[in-house]
């Protein structure tokens, strides 16, 4: 059995068995999180998520913002150099109780090489004719690739949310000046691809993944409550408020479908996200945000932010995503907001930088 016929036998292995493998890493690009501000919180955004960015962090919050309509672009780049992940988004308010949001999230890696023929990767080679034999170790036209390999994954998402407030005239009833409560309801459909492509010397290689792909819809749903600051409630001036968030990923699972012969099919575990967030001016009268979130994948992992503004246009951020630290800035500009965050990892750190236009 030739070499060629053993690497197609191995790989068609993998497609057959990753859904027993991968079932709890199924869609796993879309856990990577997205917006340099919510990064630099640790992903604690889900009872924040009061920009375009909440079309991922809870579909909720897109309603309640006071702006007409908002885009968000945001690339992440590792220190490697390895993959790119970028998001694009954008809401607006067409209905007076509808806002609708649109987004697309892409992780891939670009031109992965394909080294088909090293005598060194035989396995039918022994380390001792590799270290006696010249003809079996690996010489400079071996490190040719044969072809490449591209691996591309994107969501496609459609967002829809509207907002409820207690009307102002019934909650001046409690004699003291506030903004009364809002509750924030909405929902996500979202469709799901996945593909390999190859070009190469390999044909029968690279045209297995030229084909190979898969793709699914799913759903999530997200509440958003914001509750009034401490001067309605108990005389407090300044002391600040609460928002509670809630956020449903891949309600019932989200299917994806491989177009192999027989089909195989993986599913996106359901994923319950709650957090907190509390709002203050109490430290030296300037914006302060803390904010907790609990996610149900995985596990279960925790997240903390904490954002503090230092000047009207300059914000510093800092928390923990899981066990990793997370660390940003954001600086506002007239109707655009630029925010950077570092995403700390054990081999490879992450950049990203976002920008926020509001008009």
């Amino acid at each position: 059995m030739s070499k060629r016929i053993l690497f197609l036998i191995f790989i068609s292995v993998i497609v057959i068995t990753l859904p027993t493998y991968a079932e709890n890493y199924t869609g796993d690009f879309l856990t990577n999180g997205i917006g340099a501000r919510a990064l630099g919180l640790g992903g604690a955004y889900v009872s924040i998520a009061d920009d375009a960015t909440a079309t991922y962090w809870n579909p909720a919050g897109i309603a309640g913002g006071t702006h007409n309509y908002q885009v968000c672009l945001m690339h992440a780049a590792r220190r490697s150099g390895l993959g790119a992940f970028s998001y694009v988004s954008g809401v607006g308010k067409f209905l007076p109780y509808l806002t609708i949001g649109l987004s697309w999230i892409r992780a891939g890696i670009d031109d992965i090489p394909i080294y088909y023929d090293v005598p060194a990767f035989d396995p039918e080679i022994s380390a001792d004719q590799r270290k006696n034999n010249p003809k079996y170790r690996p010489r400079e036209q071996d490190f040719t690739p044969s072809g490449y390999l591209n691996d591309s994954e994107n969501a496609f998402v459609l967002s829809l949310a509207t907002r409820f407030a207690v009307s102002q005239s019934w909650w001046d009833n409690f004699g003291r000046e506030s903004i009364p409560p809002e509750f924030l309801f909405g929902i996500n459909v979202k469709g799901i691809y996945q593909r390999f492509s190859g070009a190469g010397e390999l044909d029968d290689v690279t045209s297995l993944f030229h084909n190979y792909g898969s793709s699914g819809y799913g759903f999530d749903a997200g509440m958003l409550i914001r509750l009034p600051d401490m001067n309605a409630l108990f005389g407090l001036a300044n002391a600040g408020g609460f928002a509670l968030g809630v956020n449903l990923q891949d309600i019932s699972q989200t299917t994806l479908t491989w177009n192999t012969v027989p089909a195989q099919k993986e599913s996106i575990p359901a994923n319950l996200n709650i957090g907190l967030a509390y709002f203050t001016k109490l430290i030296f009268n300037r914006e302060c945000v803390i904010s907790y979130q609990w996610q149900e994948r995985y596990g279960g992992q925790s997240h903390v932010g904490i954002e503090y503004e230092l000047t009207q246009p300059l914000a510093l951020r800092f928390g923990m995503r899981d066990s990793r630290l997370t660390s940003g800035i954001g600086l506002q500009l007239n109707q655009f907001s630029l925010d950077y965050a570092l995403l700390i990892g054990d081999l490879i750190n992450t950049h990203f930088l976002s920008v926020l236009w509001t008009f």
